[in-house]
């Protein structure tokens, strides 16, 4: 009996050993495949997470590419507008200038004009008062010369000629200023 259960024992035993060995490779080849499930999933997952990393920075670059594209035509309208308004207050200051300019001028032309226009009128005053004087004085002296007989009277120079040819000297008694057109003294010398 001893060697009967020793010879059950070593079959135990080596039925054992087979079965250990059998069942190894089968699990070996699950925890292969459970493996590769798992590397895969882990691929899977490490490259989706990658894809939503790649997706999230494009979804970024392109946010902070549109907010630089945004402030950048903010300052281009912000520039425009004020080189227009520059533009407009350089006009609305040149037609100031201008019309500030344009008043001056005619300020001048005004003040020059009555100023023209006095003088005018002060030289015919004085021509006109000179005049009235030379009148006055040439019938003085006709009236003196008329009373006392002396004097002749001739309204202008044809008529002097027609009885003194040569004219007359200013000691003559038909002689009048009026009638000495050089003023040499001599009335309607020829």
């Amino acid at each position: 009996m001893k060697k009967y259960l020793v010879g059950l024992f070593a079959l135990f035993l080596i039925l054992s050993l087979v079965a250990c060995s059998s069942e190894s490779p089968k699990t070996s080849k699950t925890e292969d495949k459970n493996e590769e499930k798992n590397s895969e999933a882990k691929a899977e997952a490490k490259g989706k997470a990658e894809a939503e990393a790649k997706a999230k920075a494009e979804a970024e670059a392109k946010a902070k590419a549109e907010a630089e594209a945004k402030a950048k035509a903010e300052a281009e309208a912000k520039a425009k507008a004020e080189a227009e308004a520059k533009a407009k207050a350089e006009a609305e200051s040149k037609a100031k200038a201008e019309a500030e300019s344009k008043a001056k001028a005619e300020a001048e032309a005004k003040a020059k004009a009555e100023a023209e226009s006095k003088a005018k009128a002060e030289a015919e005053s004085k021509a006109k008062a000179e005049a009235e004087a030379k009148a006055k004085a040439e019938s003085k002296a006709a009236a003196v010369a008329a009373s006392s007989g002396e004097s002749e009277f001739f309204a202008n120079c044809t008529e002097l000629r027609k009885k003194y040819p040569n004219g007359v000297p200013s000691t003559h008694p038909a002689y009048r200023a009026k009638l000495d057109r050089d003023k040499d003294n001599f009335a309607c010398e020829r």
